[in-house]
């Protein structure tokens, strides 16, 4: 699996850190690698994932009686990352942000990464599932009977292995 991130990018990071201690959260990620990764997932399967992550973590999050806010502050991330995962298929989440959405929800990060768009290498299976369940799920402030079977389906298929 490939990273959207560098040696070189995080020894920048270190070095431009105004105490000498950077977080982990402002790991940069290396726009050149975003966007090759884009060119061999094709531009159009890396937004149909990205969309699926903002279903998911959306409803994740209705799921569990959560605003942004609330998210945010239970899972120590930006309410405006948040956001964007949530709504802009264009937007690359950083490395933090998956993490911490990763543990808040128990949801594999191997599997998250990848829908994120921040790894090269994607699960053919992954892929149609988060595409499947994103183009079944609609946008709706509570979630009905059928979209929290789909979603706790679609949550059963990230914790499931990959086949070799």
């Amino acid at each position: 699996m490939k990273l959207l991130f560098t040696k070189e990018g995080l020894r920048k990071k270190i070095l431009s850190a105004p105490d000498g201690e950077p977080t982990a959260g402002n790991v940069g990620i290396d726009e050149s690698l975003a966007k090759e990764n884009a060119g061999q997932l094709g531009e159009r399967n890396v937004v149909q994932l990205r969309i699926a992550l903002g279903v998911l973590v959306r409803q994740l999050r209705v799921r569990d009686g959560l605003s942004i806010a609330l998210l945010a502050s239970k899972a120590d991330v930006s309410e405006e990352e948040l956001r964007q995962v949530e709504h802009n298929p264009n937007y690359t989440a950083r490395p933090r942000l998956i993490y911490q959405l990763s543990q808040f929800f128990n949801v594999p990060l191997t599997k998250l990464s990848q829908m994120s768009g921040s790894t090269i290498a994607v699960n053919r299976q992954l892929y149609n599932e988060a595409v499947k369940f994103a183009a079944f799920s609609d946008d709706l402030s509570t979630l009905t009977e059928d979209e929290r079977v789909s979603l706790d389906q679609f949550v059963t298929v990230l914790h499931q292995r990959a086949k070799a």
